[in-house]
């Protein structure tokens, strides 16, 4: 294989050195953030706790904590946490090497502990084992590669694709992998560390241009050990480990597209892998992103046929990207692209994003981070397939749908779920349809072939083989219980997913749309064994919204043995919250089991999916939903819809009746279970497992035509109301839980990436002080805004550290571009064992605006007390200046 590195040289964002003292830990409700350089002992720290392979030292406000592992740490999109004598320390940090794992924390407790063990942060399990033994590389590469050349003529975009999005067409296409070095190129806000430029591109033979889509893979080993075939850290990868192919995985896809007549390129994240949760503050969002937007870059280039430039390393020449590409030195034998070939091969203004478990939240990035560009990529649509949301990102302006796979044991929360939930609902004025797919049975890394064994390092992410709902034991299959799909079926799922999104959005072939639009329509190449659940929300100018069921309103009313309260978020926050949980007093419903409140590693008491709990201990009366007199008429619309789930005290099922009554009385009425019976039935779970019996929230849909048959004037509907009925358990008593109450009509609305105004965090330095006192971090805007803007700010700490837990809104009024944000610092006249202590601080959930590039930063406090030992103290900072100064 011919590696060679390449510099690019055009526009890009500048890579970002990230001090050893910004990456700080992520607390979730309890935990602390001290980061691990200010808080590692220095001389005169002591151990005051230990075992054979941990050990708990004094550190500045707290204790560090440090479990050392057997062996390396899986690679996974889960982050690891510490557990110190019973109490959850929240999100360690990861060494180099995988093999060591802290975290801090000012409970005093710590120094008492018996044992420190490690779990993953959502729940899952890292027991399963990989594979025993694995094809060569290249037949490795064969076997993915299911069709390089199909003869016959194109049919993408004529509107005469095959009726299931996976059946590859005539159109003659190439595909082939391209690979210009390890080191290629700067990565940005990643330590200043180098990656690779390389991937897979699916080129169609026809003339172009073609709309462009790209693909970005997760979090996976990015190396194998080629004697145990098992996962290995490090980029380059070291002597006697080989790069797992994780791009080239989506071949299900990416074949279908490319017949049809998109240029695909699916591209490689390996280096980002192995220095992410070691390098990066925000865990690799924004350089994932940036490297979505940096390949676009390129790609333009080599569509317009101007030069790029690149480095190579064997000779120390610069080079011409399409010479080498022309003389086959940048591709593997699956197939050649001449730089010729890419020449007019893209339309730029039909662009759209896949990503995959960490690469889902890099592509949302990609798209916010678009939105701050001057002159933003035409993004039409982004796929996020099993994602992470650490920061509670927000998207606008571009058609989104989020994948969910229920028996996911890594992403074992399915916290991609916020990037529907965050973005509705009028968060931002634009006119975009948006929806959540749950598939049942499938787990995290089936859906890309490089994760599935016999592939190294590749294993069944849900370890828990004999769970009777989604393991794959033979008692588990033999349960009566089983959801779960094979390998196979699951990889077809996501294949046919995804092409049939951006047949959808770029391609406009409307057969698909109901795939993603909550009709419910399933591709014929799974519609015999998968369990699809869609919930979506139309654009804005597509539905008439009657109810969010976010905040009290006098337009809804309960009445007899009903209560409705609304709520948000789970128990357990350390801030007090506007509205009260959702999870009922006493509720023993782990985080992994309530998706849309699970908090958000760096927003955990950032509140979380408002909606209303209803209640009820006898079937007298109801909910009541009034319709104001401008919104009666509904006739223009094709159906009603509300999202419901009953709560966790129902066991295995209740009921509600809905009533739709129009102003001279009359009126339309049936059960939910009639409608939509996993509305009021609990999701499938088992005993002894919290990552199940989930509460999910399901689309119920009434066609407004069933309504003019049963006489309602549907021009002058009067209220729509929420009944109880004796439960499938047989009881009189129960719970659902309701949200977004609409009119609409199915469609994808118009995407519109433009420039917006984002929202970022200043770093800032503070002295210690000897008691209470209030400094400031800056929260600031790129642009004015005519409209105002609102974001959250997390100070990540707790209580007995210098900085205590922040999570505050943030304002700003139409015109500023700055607030200060008052923050409580805590000082004492005690020495520490570090010079100084940075806290990580994050903006989040935004309105109006989007996150920027600079969404994290460092509040640090220098210890004015003197050190311990025999390291120095830091210089002083004096008074803080004012944080909004050249903001």
């Amino acid at each position: 294989m011919n590696r060679t590195t390449f510099r690019i040289r055009t526009s890009r964002r500048t890579a970002t050195a990230v001090a050893a003292g910004v990456l700080a830990l992520a607390g979730t409700s309890a935990a602390t953030a001290l980061p691990a350089a200010a808080a590692t002992p220095g001389a005169g720290s002591a151990v005051v706790a230990s075992g054979h392979d941990w050990t708990v030292s004094r550190a500045a406000g707290g204790y560090l904590v440090s479990l050392t592992l057997a062996q390396a740490l899986p690679v996974r999109d889960d982050v690891p946490e510490l557990v110190a004598g019973g109490t959850d320390l929240g999100p360690a940090a990861e060494s180099a090497d995988g093999r060591t794992l802290t975290a801090a924390t000012t409970d005093p407790a710590v120094a008492h502990a018996g044992s420190v063990s490690w779990q993953w942060s959502s729940g899952g399990s890292s027991t399963a084992t990989g594979p025993t033994s694995l094809p060569s590389v290249q037949d490795q590469l064969k076997a993915q590669q299911k069709t390089l050349h199909n003869g016959g003529t194109k049919p993408g975009g004529t509107g005469t694709t095959a009726a299931d999005p996976t059946t590859v067409g005539h159109g003659k296409y190439t595909v082939a992998d391209y690979d210009f070095g390890d080191q290629a190129i700067p990565l940005a806000d990643i330590g200043g560390i180098r990656g690779e430029l390389e991937g897979r591109i699916y080129l169609p033979e026809s003339h172009g241009p073609h709309p462009l889509v790209v693909f970005l893979h997760g979090r996976h080993s990015s190396c194998y050990n080629t004697t145990t075939l098992k996962g290995a850290s490090g980029w380059p990868c070291p002597a006697g480990t080989a790069p797992i192919l994780s791009y080239a995985g989506y071949d299900g896809a990416g074949d279908a597209l490319a017949a049809d007549g998109y240029t695909v390129v699916s591209i490689s994240a390996n280096a980002i892998n192995a220095n992410d949760n070691q390098l990066s503050p925000d865990d690799g969002a924004v350089s994932r992103g940036q490297l979505v937007l940096d390949t676009l870059t390129m790609l333009k280039a080599a569509d317009a046929g101007r030069p790029v430039s690149y480095h190579d390393a064997a000779t120390g020449q610069d080079r011409d990207l399409q010479q080498a590409l022309d003389a086959g030195h940048a591709t593997l034998p699956t197939g050649t692209v001449t730089a010729r070939q890419l020449v007019g091969s893209m339309d730029f203004s039909d662009i759209g994003l896949m990503g995959h478990s960490r690469g889902g939240e890099g592509v949302v990035t990609a798209g916010t981070l678009n939105e701050g560009l001057a002159h933003p990529w035409d993004i039409k649509s982004v796929f996020a397939l099993a994602p992470i949301d650490f920061t509670r990102a927000t998207l606008p302006d571009v058609i989104t749908t989020t994948l969910l796979p229920y028996c996911d044991g890594d992403v074992s929360d399915q916290q991609g779920q916020h990037f529907y939930a965050d973005s509705r609902d009028g968060t931002f004025d634009d006119q975009v349809a948006r929806s959540d797919i749950w598939v049942m049975g499938t787990d995290h890394d089936f859906y890309n072939s490089s994760w599935t064994p016999p592939y190294p390092g590749a294993s069944d992410d849900w370890s828990r083989a004999d769970d009777p709902v989604c393991g794959t034991s033979p008692t588990a299959l033999a349960s009566g219980q089983n959801i779960r799909l094979t390998a196979a079926q699951e990889y077809q799922v996501g294949s046919a997913y995804i092409a049939g999104f951006f047949e959808t959005t770029l391609g406009h072939q409307d057969q698909f749309q109901g795939m993603f639009d909550g009709s419910g329509q399933e591709p014929p190449s799974v519609s015999s064994y998968a369990d699809v659940r869609t919930v979506a929300q139309q654009p804005a100018a597509d539905r008439e919204d009657v109810a969010t069921f976010q905040a009290a309103s006098h337009q809804v009313t309960a009445s007899g043995d009903v209560t409705a309260e609304p709520c948000a978020s789970m128990g357990g926050r350390t801030t007090v919250q506007a509205l009260p949980s959702c999870t009922v007093p006493g509720s023993t419903l782990a985080k992994q089991q309530v998706p849309y409140w699970t908090p958000a590693n760096y927003a955990p008491n950032v509140p979380l999916n408002p909606m209303t709990h209803m209640t009820w201990t006898g079937t007298s009366g109801g909910v009541s939903v009034a319709v104001p007199a401008a919104q009666r008429n509904v006739s223009r619309y094709d159906e009603m819809t509300v999202d419901m789930s009953p709560d966790e005290t129902v066991t295995t099922g209740t009921d509600v009746r809905i009533t739709v009554t129009d102003t001279s009385g009359r009126h339309w009425s049936a059960p939910v279970s009639s409608l939509n019976p996993w509305g009021v039935s609990r999701m499938p779970g088992g005993a002894g497992t919290t990552l199940l019996s989930k509460i999910v929230l399901q689309q119920v849909h009434v066609p407004v035509s069933t309504l003019r048959k049963a006489g309602v004037n549907t021009a002058k509907i009067a209220t729509v109301s929420f009944t109880p009925a004796v439960g499938a358990d047989g009881t009189a008593t129960g719970g659902v839980y309701l949200s977004d109450l609409s009119f609409d009509s199915t469609g994808l609305g118009t995407p519109d990436a433009h420039p917006r105004t984002t929202v970022d965090v200043a770093s800032t330095e503070v002295e210690e002080g000897d008691g209470a006192a209030t400094d400031h971090v800056a929260v600031y805007l790129t642009r004015r805004s005519a409209t105002p803007v609102t974001a959250y700010l997390t100070v990540l700490g707790t209580a007995g550290t210098p900085v205590a837990p922040a999570a505050q809104q943030v304002v700003f009024r139409p015109g500023a571009t700055c607030v200060a944000v008052p923050v409580p610092v805590v000082g004492d006249t005690a020495p520490g064992a570090a010079p100084t202590t940075a806290y990580k601080v994050a903006v989040s959930d935004t309105t109006g605006a989007v996150l920027g590039s600079q969404d994290f930063g460092t509040l640090t406090v220098r210890e004015d007390d003197g050190v311990t030992g025999t390291t120095p103290p830091a210089p002083p900072v004096g008074p803080q200046h004012d944080v909004c100064a050249g903001h």
